[in-house]
């Protein structure tokens, strides 16, 4: 799955290689605000709960809706556009949460239900390239580091397998740390200066919630509607 959608920003990194069938636009102003909404799908991660099992946990999130903002500072404008993507975005779930191991080094399958709640938080700044396929409509990819905020809050647990419920020394974690992110898609002139488009951002990042559900790797697309103005 991971390796589709990196194939995926790939090849829209790969766009702007056709720009030069286009006609040169008029010079762009010097940086833009690009806002957008979308779901972030985190439906099949990795997690070390040493209270369900040794080895990982495969740990399955609900979609968590996504906000962000973007902005693009030009430092070379021609066919493609180079420059800065500093931005960011906050992801939230109040849903439930499904987890699966086994018990111990050779015990029976494990199943965690979790109502709880998830906020996430992220700022970062990487380089994006940004071409021309058609006087109305242009491409992006942009990659890089991110620093992300993460909250995780436990209401209430069921079990099945066969075995008592595993103790949570406490009901709530939180955790910051780097990783990376990358995003691509395409944006459609809707009037001057403004843009309508769709994308696809994806992030990675480790996580430490060990006093709920230990460490877990974060990692997965996110699907987004953008509105972007030229300032």
């Amino acid at each position: 799955m991971m390796k589709r959608h990196l194939a995926l920003l790939f090849a829209c990194t790969l766009a702007p290689a056709g720009v030069t069938l286009a006609q040169p636009a008029e010079q762009s102003e010097p940086y833009d605000i690009q806002v957008y909404f979308g779901a972030l799908k985190l439906d099949d991660q990795t997690a070390q709960w040493s209270e369900i099992s040794d080895p990982a946990v495969e740990v399955d999130f609900d979609t968590l809706p996504v906000f962000g903002i973007e902005s693009e500072y030009v430092l070379h404008e021609g066919w493609v556009h180079v420059g800065l993507n500093p931005g960011g975005s906050i992801a939230w779930q109040n849903d439930g949460t499904r987890f699966a191991g086994s018990i111990g080094s050779g015990g029976g399958n494990l199943v965690v239900e979790l109502d709880n709640s998830m906020f996430l938080a992220e700022v970062h700044l990487g380089g994006f390239v940004r071409g021309r396929l058609h006087e109305k409509i242009t491409t992006y990819a942009a990659a890089g580091p991110m620093f992300l905020y993460g909250s995780h809050e436990v209401e209430d647990q069921t079990i099945s397998g066969g075995a008592s419920a595993p103790a949570l020394s406490q009901d709530s974690a939180s955790d910051f740390n780097m990783g990376y992110y990358a995003r691509a898609g395409i944006d459609f002139e809707i009037r001057r200066s403004q843009h309508l488009g769709f994308g696809l951002r994806y992030y990675s990042v480790e996580m430490d919630f060990d006093d709920t559900i230990g460490n877990i790797d974060l990692e997965g697309p996110q699907w987004v509607f953008s509105f972007r103005q030229q300032l």
